[in-house]
């Protein structure tokens, strides 16, 4: 039995899921450095931007694994 590989589509959207989860991963790290101001409004405003690239990350997530995951070998 062979195993069959994905199409030339399916290999794009994998690369662009795996890509997008580590540049994200990357962001939220980097932004969580920036957070250490003892002015407690720079505080909360850090923690409103690491949640609105949380919810990118989770919409991405979302999108970018369902074309994956319809464009997976069969």
């Amino acid at each position: 039995m062979e195993k069959e590989s994905r199409g030339i589509l399916g290999t794009i959207f994998k690369w662009m899921f795996i890509l997008f989860n580590i540049m994200m991963a990357i962001m939220v790290y980097l932004s969580m450095g920036h957070t250490e101001e003892s002015n407690k409004a720079v505080q909360i405003g850090a923690d409103m931007g690491i949640s609105m690239i949380a919810m990118m990350w989770g919409a991405g997530f979302i999108v970018l694994g369902a074309f994956t995951y319809f464009t997976r070998a069969k």
